[in-house]
């Protein structure tokens, strides 16, 4: 074999990151980067691609600055090439064109800030792409993406190219790009010599002309790889001179160069594509994010607030806060996609929330928002919610089971919705026999039937001004015969709460004799010193009582609390007649720093339920009022009985 016909480009490349997951974790990322940067500034012959993320570019202000000084070092003796990206790590493929561009013009200014150059190569979070980001890409001066080689053709007949080890041209719409495939990670690498992965490149090389291979490796490994063994050398050092040999076919070097070098051709066509958990999805990011309900919901609400961010006008400086909070919350990790660390999901997702909720503030100017009940279709379901919004309070309303199925609360940037459960929400209404209603308060939730929790409510009227709006529906309640029963549903909204009128009448010609049950819920989180807790007034033994959060039953309550130590709010629930209460708690799996995985309270299901015995074509009347009040500002006493709302 000539040898010499040979020609294999290596680049090394690495991705400098803060994720969430190591916040969550607390992991030492100062240590991590000081060992990295000690060694490789000391390796000046071993050229290196750098994909540095907002995160840590923004980790490492401050006390960090000689960070920025030896990526400067190195960019000056032109040993690294430096890769833009979306700023705070989104998946792309995901976000409308104007926040492409936005993240993308983020990272390039701040590189250029740093680092006085300006990036011409792009790295896509999770490779997560579709042909329609060459045209933003390039409108960012973008030349190159590096994308996970297996997203690549591998019909090597198409153009007569192995596009493992060559870069490619895609186009959309007449704007083309070229595209370096990457190796995400080599599992063997470190347990190979230089000797041997040198041979193993080698054999792979191409026989004629030239090929290229962009081999991303963690932190870690690099830092293992620059250890000095006891003659002072190291791993990278000793693969260096084996590639500075002249009969050597390796050359090292960054995508700057391959740029370079590159050849032209036709282009070639990459479909959508992502990956997750180290796997091709094999489609779009859309896909995965239209498949995970809880995903789907952080979809919804980052598109409701990028419209809401995009409308501002008159307050460049308030906008411009906005669409930054919106793009943190754009973070590929607080979509939880990756179904290989359901641990994280619940903090995950809680994260995104809150930066969302941070955006939608903004949003709401002094003198120009206006409190009130409004129409809009947040979830995309073709039908429009009714959102009712104030100034410290959103709860947004669905016509499915006619309950709130949002409840953000501003001076904890959190939504109290936001839970480990397939259906959850505020006022969900249910129809039980008392064998049912016995199951329930046994603990299991699966008695619950669907008499009006999965109907379709109609809107009756709805009075913006008032913020009032009425619904309505209808079912069968089958205890031994089926028997017509109809609810009208009224939500009278104010700036802490709501209150809820409910009637129910029995449409059919015999007696109903049932329990009416309504269930709110309601995220909640300890602190390391503080869990949830829960207080009411026992009608029965007439006194309060304060509660840990366990399965309870309460034949007669007066009102009841929840307090969040996480977010310092309060709930209070008050009914017009004297309910019965049952109490499930909600747990998640959950990991912190160096703490074993483990099942943590993450909410409370709480049922009000009144016997309810009516004649044929006779109704009742029950109403709810739910109050929230933030903590901090005043603590509350036991509520009154009575109600001016």
């Amino acid at each position: 074999m000539n040898t010499s016909k040979k020609n294999m480009h290596l680049c090394f490349c690495v991705q400098l990151s803060i994720s969430y997951l190591q916040q969550i974790d607390k992991n030492d990322n100062a240590s991590l980067y000081k060992a990295f940067f000690s060694g490789i500034q000391a390796e000046e012959k071993l050229p290196l691609t750098i994909f540095a993320t907002g995160s840590f570019l923004e980790w490492q202000k401050g006390k960090r600055q000689a960070y920025s000084m030896l990526l400067n070092n190195m960019l000056s003796r032109k040993q690294i090439e430096l890769l833009s990206g979306g700023y705070y790590q989104p998946y792309l493929s995901l976000l409308p064109a104007s926040d492409v561009i936005g993240q993308i013009e983020m990272m390039t200014s701040v590189i250029r800030t740093h680092f006085g150059k300006r990036p011409r190569g792009i790295f896509l979070t999770a490779s997560a792409w579709t042909p329609s980001l060459i045209t933003p890409l390039i409108r960012c001066g973008m030349e190159y993406c590096l994308l996970d080689y297996r997203l690549f053709p591998t019909d090597t007949e198409q153009n007569n190219q192995n596009a493992f080890f060559s870069s490619i041209i895609v186009e959309d719409k007449g704007k083309t790009i070229t595209a370096f495939p990457y190796i995400p990670d080599d599992p063997d690498f470190i347990t190979r010599t230089p000797q041997e992965f040198y041979e193993k490149l080698t054999a792979e090389a191409s026989s004629t002309g030239d090929s290229m291979c962009l081999l991303f490796l963690p932190i870690t490994t690099y830092i293992k790889c620059l250890e000095k063994n006891k003659d002072g050398s190291n791993w990278f050092s000793s693969f260096v001179e084996l590639c500075n040999k002249p009969e050597s076919v390796i050359r090292l070097t960054h995508t700057a160069e391959l740029m370079k070098r590159r050849h032209p051709h036709p282009p070639m066509y990459i479909a959508p594509n992502t990956i997750l958990c180290d796997t091709p999805t094999g489609h779009a990011t859309k896909r995965a994010v239209t498949m995970q309900r809880d995903a789907f919901k952080i979809y919804s609400k980052m598109m409701y607030v990028n419209m809401l961010a995009n409308g501002i006008k008159g307050d460049k400086a308030r906008k411009k806060y906005a669409l930054q909070e919106l793009w943190k919350a754009q973070n590929a990790e607080l979509f939880a996609l990756e179904p290989c660390i359901p641990e994280y999901h619940n903090e995950l997702r809680r994260i995104a929330y809150r930066k969302l909720l941070v955006a939608e503030k903004q949003t709401r100017l002094p003198g120009v928002f206006t409190e009130g009940l409004t129409r809009y279709d947040i979830d995309m379901d073709g039908l429009k919610e009714f959102l009712s919004q104030r100034s410290s309070l959103n709860m947004y309303v669905h016509h499915h089971g006619g309950k709130i199925f949002e409840c953000d609360v501003f001076s904890a940037y959190k939504n109290y919705l936001d839970m480990p459960l397939d259906h959850s929400g505020m006022f969900i209404d249910y129809l039980l026999s008392e064998a049912s209603l016995q199951r329930l308060k046994d603990g299991q939730s699966e008695a619950l039937t669907t008499v009006f929790s999965d109907n379709t409510y109609q809107e009756t009227e709805i009075n913006t001004i008032r913020s009032e709006l009425k619904l309505s529906t209808s079912g069968l309640f089958d205890a031994d015969i089926e028997q017509s029963v109809s609810l009208r549903k009224q939500y009278m909204f104010f700036p802490e709460g709501t209150q809820v009128q409910y009637i129910l009448k029995n449409d059919s010609p015999f007696n109903l004799s049932a329990y009416f049950v309504v269930e709110i819920d309601i995220a909640l989180e300890g602190t390391d010193s503080i869990m949830p807790s829960l207080s009411l007034y026992d009608c029965e033994e007439n006194q309060k009582k304060e509660r840990n959060l366990t399965t309870e039953v309460f034949n007669k309550v007066s009102w009841i609390q929840l307090e969040d130590p996480e977010g310092k709010i309060q709930f209070t629930m008050e009914a017009n007649e004297v309910p019965g209460l049952i109490v499930i708690p909600v747990y998640g799996i959950c990991k912190r720093a160096a703490e074993p995985i483990r099942q943590l309270i993450r909410g409370m299901r709480m049922f009000f339920y009144w016997r309810t015995d009516l004649n044929p074509h006779y109704e009742t009347e029950k109403l709810l009022w739910l109050k929230i009040k933030n903590r901090k500002i005043s603590r509350t006493t036991a509520p009154a009985t009575s109600h001016a709302d």
